[in-house]
């Protein structure tokens, strides 16, 4: 017995893996039935149909008794002698002639069941043998059937099927219903029938599937519609209105979204305006206002600082401080230096902007080899300052020697090229760099409403109460007059509505919809449109002859 299940179970695995193979995705479904007839015989069933291109299904059914009597609960009944057990499995493939799970279809099946009977009553005597003998053994045979399958509810159907299979009987036989010894073994072929009367189950409604191919026409006038495929929505989320950290990172490179930030391994030279840093003498982390142009980039740093901090919309603030050390003293020196040259910085600008310390963070990445390489390979060939001989040397020392006071006694060893690369190269170096004001919005109702909850109901194809929360909302309404993305999620959501109803006003709105928002910048837009394109006419061709075929 443990055997005849595991051989039930790997159909039924077999068809379900059948039934999801690629033959047409979009179309796939699946249905669930029970035979009422079997139930009639005691005998628990079940039936598994996938749908597997316009016309064609495949599935398996099964049954399995393992009592001997008609019902469970009959088997201490002495009076009743009939012995009935057995399991059966069926796979099957269906042609429906006008669409799956609907109206006529022909069938073919492969049987296997393994039984043990006696004593059963068979119609007009077909099998006297089980009703004078007990018969174990199998039956392998193949059929074919037809039948009728419709729809009295929306996932509910009724099929009727009648059909015959023919094939291989083994069995020992044996002289009573319940006890006697082997009378013979017998090999033969034999025929059955096939009736059913189904109940079936679809998960997708009726109404809700699509249509199979029209076909129309004469023979050379033969047109082949297919059931269009909505396409593929494409949304992208919608930023909030533009607060003082936006606007301030349009002009000055060093504000930058807090999602953009990064910590920082390796500190190149920075290109012109791209960071914020002031500079300090030779060994020295004293910040002095009126050294270099210190004054004027502390005063830009602080405005900014205070602009971000008094947004209302803005959510996060953090003000980045890497100080740096020149190439030239011993290295643990340095180090410290940085640390404390950036940490100078921070107190500074806290001590005047009023924003909580914990906002600001300070980093010391010691000596500025990494931006002194970056230097010596911005060198041009034949420069002024230095020849191709040294550069080659210097990089040479930077990329091979890794101990950083080797490197620099080795350098010092060349009195006249230290002297030059003093002069030319190190003054920037002696700096806290790297001062980055990161911030981050805070998004404003209508846009959080629109990215969360509307954004959802368009994914999940509620496109009707999708537009219902955006007519109701004034402030979502207000963002799809100037936000393009919420213009594009508006126009999808009322595209689809407009379908449904019938209603060509808001079918030409939401396309007016989404072109202002593809001119305005969204790709996401750009792509519905395309979309559109393919599936509205398509549809519109679809509709009209399935009207004229059910008229």
């Amino acid at each position: 017995m443990v055997k005849c299940l595991k051989i039930l179970a790997f159909c039924f695995v077999g068809a379900v893996m059948l039934g999801l193979l690629p033959f047409r995705a979009a179309a796939q479904e699946i249905s669930v039935r029970n035979n009422l007839l079997y139930d009639a015989s005691g005998t628990v069933n079940a039936g598994l149909e996938f749908q597997v291109g316009d016309h064609f299904s495949v599935g398996v059914n099964g049954g399995f008794k393992s009592w001997p009597r008609f019902l469970a609960w009959d088997n201490d009944n002495v009076n009743n002698t009939t012995h009935w057990r057995h399991f059966l499995v069926a796979p099957e493939g269906r042609y429906y002639f006008n669409e799956v799970f609907k109206g006529a279809f022909l069938g073919a099946d492969f049987i296997y069941t393994h039984f043990n009977v006696g004593d059963v009553p068979t119609p007009f005597h077909m099998y006297p043998e089980a009703e004078n003998n007990r018969l174990q053994g199998s039956y392998w045979a193949g059929g074919l059937f037809a039948g009728w399958a419709w729809w009295p509810w929306q996932h509910w159907r009724i099929e009727i099927e009648a059909g015959a299979a023919m094939g291989l009987a083994a069995y020992d036989r044996y002289d009573c219903a319940h006890c006697g010894s082997k009378t013979g073994e017998v090999r033969k072929p034999a025929v059955v029938p096939k009736l059913g009367v189904n109940l079936a189950w679809n998960p997708v409604a009726r109404d809700k599937r699509p249509r199979p191919d029209v076909m129309v026409g004469g023979r050379d006038t033969l047109t082949v519609l297919t059931a269009p495929v909505a396409f593929v929505v494409h949304l992208k989320e919608a930023a909030g209105p533009q607060s003082a950290g936006d606007r301030l990172a349009s002009q000055k490179p060093w504000v930058i979204p807090i999602e953009k930030y990064r910590p920082l391994d390796y500190l190149t030279r920075p290109g012109k305006d791209s960071i914020q840093y002031v500079v300090f003498p030779v060994s020295d982390a004293r910040l002095d206002q009126a050294y270099a142009n210190n004054g004027k980039v502390l005063a830009e740093l602080q405005n900014a600082i205070e602009i971000i901090r008094d947004d209302e919309s803005t959510d996060e603030l953090l003000v980045s401080i890497v100080g740096l050390a020149s190439i030239e003293g011993p290295q643990p020196q340095n180090d410290t230096l940085s640390v404390q040259r950036a940490r100078v910085v921070a107190d500074y600008l806290n001590a005047r902007t009023f924003v909580s310390r914990k906002f600001f963070e300070t980093i010391g990445k010691g000596e500025a080899w990494d931006w002194f390489k970056d230097q010596l390979e911005a060198i041009p060939d034949g420069g002024d300052a230095f020849n191709k001989e040294e550069v080659a040397w210097l990089l040479n020392l930077v990329y091979n020697e890794k101990n950083a006071d080797v490197r620099e006694q080795q350098l010092r060893s060349r009195p006249a090229l230290y002297q030059k690369v003093v002069n030319t190269l190190l003054e920037d170096q002696r700096n806290a760099g790297y001062i980055r004001v990161y911030y981050s919005n805070k998004p404003d109702a209508a846009t959080r409403k629109l990215n969360a909850l509307i954004y959802s109901l368009i994914g999940a194809k509620k496109y009707h109460r999708a537009v219902k929360e955006i007519q109701a909302d004034e402030a979502v309404m207000a963002l799809v007059q100037k936000n393009p993305e919420a213009a594009n999620a508006y126009g999808v959501a009322l595209y689809f509505t407009a379908l449904d109803n019938k209603d060509e006003a808001a079918g030409k709105e939401a396309v007016g919809l989404l072109q202002k928002a593809a001119l305005e910048g969204s790709e996401a837009a750009a792509q519905n449109l395309k979309g559109i394109e393919t599936y509205g006419p398509a549809r519109k061709e679809y509709e009209a002859w399935q009207e004229l075929l059910h008229e």
